[in-house]
């Protein structure tokens, strides 16, 4: 807080005001703020022997140790790079515009796996930002913890060493020696550009708050420390006896500096924060008063999806592609493309990545073996078998234009709009290190430096993303709602039971849709903090990348990717399915059925599961009375399209919630309490899917194939009776207008009336008596 309202000019009233328990953002304001020690907000600092001014931005931390670490690499890395780009006419290189420097504990920096990960992948080329300086503020106690009891090492910064980065060590106590250890590290970081670590040797007069006693665990430590003048004071006495400092005017200085404080805090009481400054490259988004969320149109030309397509699979003549890839990636597409078929999941994420790029955004692609893809699916790269020189053809559409010729790396301007002023943006491929954490906290300062561009983060599986937990809860989720931040980060995570065992099936859906502020009433009074969705074709996918663009707001997306889905002939598209007109459809309908009236069983599935149900659906001799809904967008939840849907359905009297996942898992428990309120009265939804279970799923792939088979043949259990219900409401409709045409006359308005079957969504009579008895007779004659 001293270096906030002293250093960055934050101010004093509105911290003074925060630490009398108000809010540090407007009256008003939409944001739930942050803890006393986490404020931030953006400043400018002006020196005597400059004529520009220095902006500080200071980030926006949750409060896990050092988790900021990797979000405040990932920001500057792409904030330096957006500046160069306004300044096309240097020569750039990264680092030249913005200086990062971040703050460490002494315990944190040694004992956060998060600040080792951050190390290693600060010297990447795809993750470098010129180099931070790294202050480690070394007290010598980590809370209550001895230095002797936190790290095994005789120094908090020997964890640097593996890195190759520099470490200055200097005693807090001379803070001239201080400014020179800064000197030397800015001088060494603006030359090799490399990380670089200053050990700040100090002490604290307090615990690790204000009210704590330390003496409580390091009682000789203490009682050396309180035996000792502060550091202000000792430097102080030191200016003074050198002559560089008047006494009378340290004492006014003070005086001065108390009188302030007084002051604010006088009209702390009163006073309204100011709102951060937006940056500009955010104020064309979502975020003023009276502003509306817009979903623009997602669909693209088809002869435009085409020449992506081509291009995706369109080597360089100068490398020499991999035999197989020619074989079985290459020449399939063209194919496909050429003679206008369905295309598969890879190909629609290519022409979602290439039309974005066409028109001016840029999509970072981060996570492990991304360019070739887990499952060998993409190859957004070739890799010339000679040279292993890594070739992009998406980065080659625009090869003519002189625009072209603009950097790789993800980061631009506002995209927009006519094609003789558009600059084409890059696809940047980042085979990372291997690591989850610091990965997605730097994709998560990218996406909040940039809102043109897209950000993705992909797990090998979706279970991988555990390990980025901290980053989702402190960041991704919620830090709209904190700060006021927006991010349009995409999490995509493969997910289905496939046979990979517990570790490798899972993206924990049911976690995603717990961060959810989405209402189980759907009345909506806020915005959603998150999107999670389970998309189950090409062309649904396809629009999900491109909206998260083309809005007028960014959200994080988590997305449950496919696996088997990425070369199953059935789960394809058709490019007109991506089209003009068409966008992304949060319900998808039962595109089998014909005669909504003859269904009796309404199975209501999200993703992959819906594939293995409509084969057996087609296979299965009553399968006509049974359609199968799919929910694509979990969050926000659907409601009013799902009602829509399902509402059709006028003679339904079964309603199922089918998942491969075990009923404590999955999105069955944030979906029932939804779907429930949109069901006939007097319906319950039923549940179909694997039992609770601690594990996610059996690892012994019999025993899954085993339960998988169970679950989906359980889903057609019992339709002899639903249909024998229905034959009997039919009967029963006949004879009430055989009987009716046997009276007199009557109006044409009455004729209809008795023609239409009773609407059992509103209908107060219970639903199942006659399809009970009918069930019962049918199993006596079976008998």
């Amino acid at each position: 807080m001293s270096i906030l309202g002293a250093l960055f000019g934050y101010p004093k009233e509105e911290i003074i005001r925060k630490l009398r328990g108000g809010s540090e953002f407007p009256d008003g304001s939409p944001c739930t703020g942050d803890m006393l020690v986490d404020l931030a907000k953006p400043c400018g600092i002006r020196y005597d022997d400059l004529d520009m001014t220095v902006n500080i931005d200071v980030l926006s931390n949750a409060c896990h140790l050092d988790s900021g670490t990797p979000v405040g690499i990932g920001k500057s890395r792409i904030k330096d790079i957006n500046i160069a780009q306004e300044k096309p006419s240097r020569k750039h290189v990264i680092g030249d515009h913005v200086l990062p420097l971040s703050v460490h504990g002494d315990s944190s920096f040694s004992g956060q796996g998060i600040v080792t990960e951050s190390l290693g992948m600060a010297g990447l080329s795809h993750f470098t930002n010129g180099g931070t300086i790294h202050i480690v503020l070394n007290n010598q106690v980590g809370y209550t913890t001895p230095a002797s009891h936190t790290r095994a090492t005789r120094y908090a910064s020997d964890v640097a060493k593996f890195a190759d980065i520099p470490i200055i060590h200097v005693n807090g106590e001379h803070p001239e020696e201080i400014a020179r250890a800064a000197s030397i590290a800015v001088a060494y970081r603006q030359k090799f550009r490399k990380d670089v670590v200053i050990d700040v040797w100090t002490f604290r007069k307090r615990g690790h708050n204000e009210i704590d006693e330390p003496s409580f665990t390091q009682p000789a430590m203490y009682k050396a420390i309180n035996a000792r003048k502060s550091i202000p004071a000792v430097f102080e006495e030191k200016l003074v006896a050198s002559g560089r400092l008047d006494k009378g005017k340290a004492e006014a200085a003070r005086k001065e500096w108390t009188h302030s404080l007084a002051t604010a805090y006088s009209v702390s009481e009163t006073c309204n924060p100011t709102e951060p400054k937006k940056d500009p490259r955010w104020t064309t988004l979502l975020g003023a008063s009276g502003q509306h969320m817009v979903e623009r149109p997602t669909g693209v030309d088809l002869a435009t999806l085409e020449a992506v397509g081509v291009q995706s699979v369109t080597p360089s003549k100068t490398i020499k592609v991999h035999p197989r890839i020619e074989r079985f990636h290459i020449k399939p597409r063209m194919k496909k493309l050429q003679d206008g078929a369905a295309v598969d999941w890879a190909t629609a994420e290519a022409l979602a990545f290439g039309t974005l790029i066409r028109e001016g955004y840029n999509v970072r692609l981060c996570g492990q073996d991304v360019g070739r893809g887990t499952f060998s699916q993409r190859h957004a790269m070739f890799v010339c078998q000679e040279t292993e020189r890594a070739y992009i053809p998406l980065n080659h559409m625009n090869e003519g234009s002189s625009s072209s010729s603009s950097s790789s790396a993800s980061a631009g301007g506002k995209a927009e709009t006519s094609a003789h002023q558009r600059r084409y943006g890059k696809l940047e491929v980042v085979n990372s290190n291997l690591c989850e954490a610091a990965a997605v906290g730097f994709e998560y300062g990218v996406s909040l430096e940039d809102p043109y561009t897209l950000p993705i983060w992909e797990a090998q599986f979706g279970d991988f993303y555990n390990n980025s937990q901290t980053i989702v809860d402190g960041y991704i989720a919620s830090g709209e709602s904190k700060w006021g931040k927006q991010s349009g980060l995409v999490m995509l995570l493969p997910h289905g039971f496939d046979g990979g065992g517990p570790d490798h099936s899972s993206s924990r859906i049911e976690r995603h849709l717990q961060l959810s502020n989405d209402p189980v009433d759907g009345h909506r009074t806020h915005a959603p903090n998150i999107y999670v969705t389970y998309p189950s074709t090409p062309a649904q996918f396809f629009h999900l990348m491109r909206r998260q663009m083309k809005r007028n707001f960014r959200k994080p997306l988590f997305v449950a990717g496919p696996k088997t889905l990425l070369r199953l002939a059935s789960a394809t598209s058709a490019l007109s399915e991506m089209g003009p007109g068409t966008q992304f459809r949060p319900v998808l309908d039962d595109p089998a059925i014909n005669e909504p009236h003859t269904v009796k069983r309404v199975i209501i599935v999200s993703g992959k599961v819906y594939y293995d149900v409509a084969k057996l659906k087609s296979e299965h001799p009553l399968g006509s009375h049974v359609a199968i809904v799919r929910v694509e967008e979990l969050t926000p939840f659907p409601h009013e399209d799902l009602y829509k849907t399902i509402a059709q359905y006028r003679n339904a009297s079964d309603f199922v919630w089918l998942q491969e996942e075990p009923r404590n898992a999955g999105a069955y428990m944030f979906a029932a309490p939804r779907i429930q309120r949109l069901l006939p009265k007097h319906a319950e939804l039923r549940y179909v899917g694997r039992p609770e279970c601690a594990a996610v799923c059996s690892g012994v792939e019999t025993q899954q194939a085993a339960e998988h088979t169970q679950l989906t043949t359980q889903a057609f259990e019992g339709l002899r009776g639903l249909v024998a219900d229905l034959v009997i409401d039919t009967i029963g409709i006949h004879h009430g207008q055989r009987q009716q045409l046997s009276k007199k006359p009557a109006s044409a308005s009455s004729v209809i009336s008795a023609r239409v079957p009773s609407h059992r969504w509103s209908n107060s009579s219970p639903m199942y008596a006659a399809a009970a008895a009918a069930a019962a007779a049918a199993q006596s004659g079976e008998q």
